[in-house]
């Protein structure tokens, strides 16, 4: 029988909201269960993704009964708030307090490299997921830390490569989130445009939680054939509902490299359908045997659509599962567990996985068109549709690793 506790535990920094899933008696000797920690913001600007990952991480463990290789799997959910000082805090909570195997997450791209300090001071395994900070698998690595989910700037070359070939635009602004994925985003798409011979009329930045886009969108440069955004949070929905309150509509063409994700999908209207939603390395929409199912079922538990942040801790779990089978469930081994991470390909609901040379997923990135379909548990909903796949991209893009390392991150 699954005990599920939701306690509140405040920490004199910052109130933290701690989730304990158990299965079983706890118990941290090789044999006994094995003990995830997972960290999420569950509060502050990004909850809204924090739960969806918190959702998909619980459906895989119930889908597999909760258990790897016949050991128990137990697991705790630390709130990060999506703050790299929180993170780090409930990370080291989690090693020293909770005693846990290793660690997934956390969310937010500059929380990444705190959380892998943690790892990297106590030796014990962080599956990193959806933290999307480059530097992480590029120029400052760490042995016990591997990814799951995607690079920044993974989705932000495809795009800038799509934006002039395909979409035939010449001079554009970019509307970029002020921290570190949407730097990395933003301006890996910027390089690859660049690149293709476009012309960059304008970057306009946004702090996450910006209330107003009035004065974001009439600022963009009047010879723009094109606006390319990259926000995230709530944010996503104040930009809609300035891009059409404003008119923007009627003057320029819009287009997401980051944008309308399933989590904010019903709160847009039907003006969204026929645009480009995203670059990114999953969408609901994604017609695969593999993501049916995992929609079906997570539709059926949660009645809504998965986000992209759903699938990534899914298929997290899904891989941490596959590792910890191939060592017969010797966690306390964290060499071993980790050379299987590296070794392992998994197919996941956004397709099939494996680990480059640095620790990052080589996989496609998805093109997306925003439709309206009818799904039978949630009925007429938003989704984001794939119409244009680039396959097997990796986090370096067509340039050799040391070619790109040799450039030094992208910077604002």
């Amino acid at each position: 029988m699954i005990i599920a506790v939701l306690c509140r535990n405040f920490v004199r920094a910052a109130g933290a909201l701690l989730l304990a899933a158990t299965v079983g008696t706890a118990a941290y000797a090789q044999g006994g269960p094995i003990k995830i920690g997972l960290l999420v913001p569950l509060t502050g600007p990004l909850a809204t993704p924090g739960i969806d990952m918190v959702d998909g991480f619980k459906l895989f463990w119930e889908q597999v009964n909760h258990q790897a290789a016949g050991r128990k799997v137990e697991y705790v959910i630390a709130d990060t708030t999506c703050n790299p000082d929180q993170a780090i805090t409930q990370a080291r909570r989690l090693v020293h307090q909770e005693k846990v195997h290793l660690m997934i997450g956390p969310l937010c791209g500059h929380e990444g490299p705190a959380v892998a300090q943690v790892s990297k001071e106590t030796g014990v395994p962080l599956v990193m997921d959806t933290a999307g900070a480059d530097n992480v698998t590029k120029w400052d690595r760490t042995p016990t830390v591997v990814r799951t989910a995607v690079s920044a700037s993974q989705i932000g070359h495809p795009f800038g490569d799509y934006l002039y070939k395909e979409l035939g635009a010449r001079n554009v602004t970019f509307i970029g989130q002020d921290y570190t994925w949407g730097h990395e985003v933003t301006l890996g798409a910027v390089e690859t445009y660049k690149q293709a011979g476009g012309k960059v009329a304008k970057i306009i930045w946004n702090p996450i939680g910006t209330k107003d886009y009035g004065p974001t969108v009439a600022s963009i440069t009047p010879e723009s054939d094109a606006v390319v955004a990259v926000v995230v949070g709530a944010d996503r929905v104040r930009l809609f509902e300035a891009w059409f309150s404003f008119g923007m509509d009627k003057k320029y063409k819009i287009y997401g490299a980051y944008w309308m994700h399933q989590d904010v999908l019903p709160q847009m209207d039907d003006r969204a359908i026929g645009m480009i939603g995203n670059s990114l390395h999953y969408a609901a929409g994604l017609d695969t045997p593999e993501n049916k199912a995992f929609v079906d079922a997570f539709a059926k538990k949660h009645k809504r659509l998965p986000s992209w942040f759903s699938e990534s801790a899914y298929t997290a779990s899904l891989w941490t599962r596959t590792a910890i089978e191939q060592i017969k469930g010797n966690v306390e081994d964290r060499t071993a567990f980790l050379t299987a991470m590296r070794g392992s390909t998994v197919k996941a609901p956004r397709g099939t996985l494996k680990l480059d040379d640095y620790d990052n997923p080589i996989q496609n990135v998805y093109i997306t068109r925003i439709q309206k379909i009818k799904h039978p548990v949630v009925g007429e909903v938003l989704t984001n549709v794939p119409f244009k796949t680039y396959e097997n991209v990796s986090q370096f893009w067509t340039w050799k690793p040391e070619e790109f390392l040799k450039r030094g991150p992208y910077k604002r």
